[in-house]
């Protein structure tokens, strides 16, 4: 099994690699399957999750800048 294998991976998390679901950038109005989109793990509240993002594009627009090293 790939890591990056979505297909793989889900479904030993419980998700259907099917689901449609929406971006989790606030701005984004794009919908897609699970096995299409980008996952990061996330802490919201306390708890540590993992949140899908349409595509690597829409993920970093919600990385604050100063949280980046300068090069």
């Amino acid at each position: 099994m790939t890591i990056g294998d979505a297909s793989q991976y889900l479904p030993h998390m419980g998700l259907d690699p099917t689901r449609v679901v929406a971006c989790a950038t606030p701005t984004c109005q794009h919908t897609f399957a699970l096995v299409d989109g980008f996952a990061i793990e996330a802490i919201i509240g306390d708890r540590v999750s993992i949140v899908f993002f349409c595509s690597a594009v829409c993920y970093l627009n919600e990385v604050p800048v100063d949280c980046c090293a300068r090069a």
